[in-house]
């Protein structure tokens, strides 16, 4: 069987991760970056990431390194800075150039991924939000991501997009780091909080390629979350204790808008056959707890 190409545009720490899960016999991976050096420069491997030097801003750069073929496009963008111009770059200029570049490659991608997030709903409450919920925003954060969704999604119709909760696990232990410093929110309201391993978002996105490949047909919206959205407080007070502080060490406490709360639903992620390796924080972090020694 020959090598399909898998084309990772905006290819950083999740795109790297991913490639070193791929079966290697049956996948040739790209990787996508204005400057390569940098993913070298941070031991993103160069005999399981073929690095090209690219701008995916730039409709001509996105044609020129596809014209030899693509069989999945994974387009997963970071802003380089959280300002409007910056997510309108990431996200905006990215979807306008791709769905133009698009269109002119001799062989349609067979599927394309676009990763996004849950900031696009802006909703709180005890609400439980699924992919039918219509996004309503609160922020430019969100406008953006959502108005990008709509213009690869009118360009390739097929075109799946992941929305991913937080992102938690080696490398991003923002939240350990809070609860190191005595930072937590408050007990009231609760403020719902929902996150995913990246060993999940990198196992859901592999499970989505190769379910495609085997000829079924993704959902066009996916939210990929764990399975129990939890109130912030009670997920740092089980952190202190799993760390090995008492109670006691939360002392200052931060507020947060209570905008951020929502619970998101994974029963879509699930019933497409997607076996969650840490379908709850306890697992998730306990497993980062430990690999951190």
């Amino acid at each position: 069987m020959a090598q399909e190409k898998l084309w990772i545009l905006g290819c950083g720490d999740l795109g790297a991760r991913l490639a070193l899960h791929l079966n290697r016999q049956e996948y040739s991976v790209y990787g996508m970056r204005r400057n390569p050096l940098v993913a070298l420069a941070s031991k993103r491997r160069a005999d399981v990431v073929n690095w090209r030097r690219g701008d995916a801003t730039k409709q001509a750069d996105i044609e020129r390194l596809l014209a030899d073929g693509a069989d999945v496009v994974l387009a997963t963008f970071t802003p380089d800075e959280h300002t409007q111009g910056g997510y309108h770059r990431a996200y905006i200029d990215t979807a306008t150039a791709l769905a133009k570049a698009l269109v002119n490659l001799p062989k349609p991608p067979r599927l394309l991924i676009w990763v996004s997030s849950t900031r696009v709903y802006g909703q709180s409450g005890d609400q439980l939000i699924d992919e039918q919920t219509p996004a309503i925003p609160s922020g430019f954060q969100g406008d953006i991501l959502l108005a990008a969704e709509e213009i690869i999604r009118s360009a390739v119709p097929t075109t799946c997009v992941v929305r991913f909760a937080g992102i938690y696990g080696p490398g991003r232990d923002r939240l350990l780091s809070q609860v190191r410093a005595g930072r937590c929110a408050p007990p009231q309201p609760p403020q719902f909080s929902n996150r995913i391993h990246i060993d999940d978002c990198i196992g859901f996105l592999i499970h989505l390629i190769e379910k495609h490949k085997q000829g079924g047909s993704p959902e066009q919206l996916y939210i990929g979350a764990d399975c129990i959205p939890v109130p912030m407080y009670e997920l740092q007070q089980w952190l202190v204790k799993a760390m090995g502080y008492t109670s006691a060490h939360l002392r200052e406490i931060v507020q947060t808008s209570e905008r951020r709360s929502k619970k998101l639903s994974n029963k879509r992620m699930l019933a497409s056959g997607y076996e969650m390796k840490y379908p709850d924080y306890r697992s998730g972090y306990s497993a980062l707890l430990e690999s951190e020694g």
